[in-house]
């Protein structure tokens, strides 16, 4: 009796759902760094003017 060996099946649909995710998840991942970063500056200038002020 021969046995059969398994060979995957690359599904497309799979692989693009995957890719789709990946560049969902650097978009957020990018647009929150920015955003944290423009707080960040907006918080130290506001300190900067708010210490010269005193």
């Amino acid at each position: 009796m021969k046995t059969q060996e398994y060979t995957p099946v690359t599904n497309c649909l799979a692989l693009t759902v995957r890719k789709e995710h990946r560049l969902i998840v650097i978009k957020n991942t990018a647009k929150t760094t920015i955003r944290m970063s423009a707080k960040t500056l907006l918080y130290v200038l506001f300190l900067m003017f708010a210490s010269v002020m005193v």
